[in-house]
C-alpha cells in the first residue's frame, strides 16, 4: 500500500498564518516597549534617589543644603560658578572627580568651570551615569554645544537632574554686587538657592511637600530647543548670580511646556517627570497637575520693590499645586498630588 502524500500549506493558509503572527507581534510590541520604559523609569528614580541622599548627607556634614553655584565671597576656596552637583560629588561616590577638579581650582587663577584646562575638561565632559536618565536620547555633549552658542566656553556632559530653584528666577542688576549675598537670598523661594544654602528649618512647608530636585528635558527630544534640553552639571561659569538654568529650574510654567524663558521642569518620559522631595522620596508628577503661575517671569533682585512683589505672590491662593510644591515656605496647604 502507498502511504498518503503530505499536503503542504496552500498560499491562502500561509498568508493567514503570517497575518496572525503579524497581529500577535503588533499586540506584543507595545507591551515590550512599555516594559522597557518601566525599567528606564525605575533606573531614573534610582538616580534621583541617590542624588537626594547625597544632598541630605551634604546637609548633615555642612548644616545646610548646597548653594546652586559657588560664590567666591562665601566659598572659602575661592571657587566661582561650580554647581551644587560638583559640591555633592563626594556624597554620590565620585570623590575622585571632585578632588581632581579641586586640585585644578587650587592652582588656577580663575577658578570657574569656564576656565578649565584640557585635562580637567576631559574629566568634566565624561559621562556621569548617576546624572543621566536612560530615556533621554539627546547626545551627551549637546547641551554643552547649545550653551556655548552664547559665547561661553563651558566643557561639560549633560545632566537630566536639576535643582528646585523655586517659584521663579531672579538675577542681580549689577554683577559682583552685594546683591548676591543678601537680596538674592531674600528673593529665593526654592530649596537650592543662590549664594548660600538653605537649612532644613527654613523648609516650613514640610520636607514631604517640597521639591528638592526634578528632571530637565522634554518631549519630543529636539536638540535645537533649549527648553527641552538637559542641563550641564558643572555649573554656569563665573556668572553665578544670573539665571543658572544649567543646573536649576523653576516652576514658572507647566511640566513639559517647552517655554524657553525661563525653562521649566520636564522629562523624556511620557505624561510627566520625576521629582525628588526634600525628605528623599521620589515621585512621578503628571504633567496634568494643577499649575497656575501668578507671574511666570523672573525679576531683578537688586530692586526691593521686585522682591516685595514676588514675596506677596507666594501667598496667593491662585497659585497651582505645582507652584506650591516648588516653594519651601509659602504657608499654603497642599493635599494629595
Amino acid at each position: 500500500m502507498r502511504s498518503p502524500g503530505h499536503r503542504g500549506f496552500t498560499l491562502i493558509e500561509l498568508l493567514v498564518v503570517i497575518a496572525i503572527i503579524g497581529t500577535l507581534v503588533g499586540l506584543l510590541l507595545p507591551a515590550v516597549q512599555a516594559a522597557r520604559e518601566s525599567g528606564r523609569r525605575s533606573q531614573c528614580m534610582n538616580n534621583m534617589k541617590q542624588l537626594a541622599l547625597g544632598l541630605q548627607n551634604y546637609a548633615d556634614a555642612t548644616k545646610a543644603l548646597p548653594p546652586s553655584a559657588c560664590d567666591y565671597r562665601v566659598d572659602i576656596q575661592g571657587r566661582e560658578g561650580w554647581s551644587w552637583i560638583f559640591l555633592i560629588l563626594p556624597f554620590i561616590e565620585r570623590p575622585e572627580l571632585h578632588d581632581a577638579i579641586n586640585t585644578w581650582c587650587k592652582n588656577a587663577t580663575s577658578k570657574g568651570p569656564s576656565r578649565v584646562d584640557a585635562a580637567t575638561g576631559a574629566l568634566t565632559r565624561a559621562p556621569i551615569p548617576q546624572l543621566i536618565c536612560p530615556t533621554d536620547t539627546i547626545a551627551l555633549l549637546a547641551p554643552e554645544q547649545k550653551k556655548n552658542e552664547s559665547g561661553d566656553t563651558i566643557k561639560s556632559s549633560k545632566t537630566n537632574y536639576v535643582a528646585n530653584g523655586g517659584y521663579r528666577q531672579t538675577w542681580c542688576g549689577s554683577w559682583g554686587s552685594q546683591c548676591a549675598l543678601d537680596q538674592n537670598i531674600r528673593a529665593s523661594s526654592g530649596t537650592i538657592r543662590k549664594s548660600r544654602g538653605v537649612t532644613f528649618k527654613d523648609i516650613t512647608d514640610g520636607v514631604s511637600k517640597t521639591f528638592l530636585i526634578g528632571e530637565a528635558g522634554g518631549v519630543p527630544a529636539v536638540e535645537n530647543d533649549a527648553a527641552k534640553m538637559p542641563g550641564i552639571w558643572v555649573g554656569n561659569g563665573n556668572n553665578f548670580q544670573s539665571y543658572q538654568n544649567e543646573t536649576v529650574r523653576y516652576a514658572s510654567g507647566k511640566i513639559n511646556n517647552g517655554t524657553t524663558d525661563p525653562p521649566t521642569f520636564g522629562s523624556f518620559h511620557p505624561f510627566g517627570a520625576h521629582f525628588a522631595m526634600t525628605d528623599g522620596s521620589v515621585r512621578f508628577i503628571a504633567d496634568t497637575i494643577d499649575s497656575n503661575s501668578a507671574s511666570p517671569w523672573g525679576s531683578d533682585a537688586s530692586v526691593d520693590e521686585n522682591i516685595t512683589r514676588a514675596q506677596n505672590e507666594l501667598t496667593s491662593a491662585s497659585r497651582g499645586v505645582f507652584q506650591r510644591l516648588s516653594t519651601r515656605a509659602d504657608g499654603l496647604v497642599v493635599g494629595e498630588f
